[in-house]
């Protein structure tokens, strides 16, 4: 969103999640399913496996679907 600024922790968990989205997309498309599970299960070790399959499921990343909702707030 144009004008959004994200925090540096914000724009890190952005990047790590973003990642991991693409790297287990490109994993289930190759059939490497052993490797996904491994990816998987180090996002769950990392508390990001929920963000990361929010972001699977659509296609936002955790912040972008908020920051409308933001504006919002700050208008009223």
């Amino acid at each position: 969103m144009p004008g959004h600024r994200y925090t540096p922790a914000e724009y890190a968990l952005q990047q790590v999640v973003e990642t991991f989205g693409n790297l287990h997309f490109t994993l289930h498309e190759h059939n490497l399913i052993h490797t996904y599970r491994v990816v998987f299960r180090f996002a769950e070790l990392e508390n990001i496996d929920y963000l990361v399959l929010r972001y699977l499921n659509t296609g936002l990343l955790p912040f972008e679907e908020f920051s409308e909702d933001g504006s919002y707030d700050e208008e009223t």
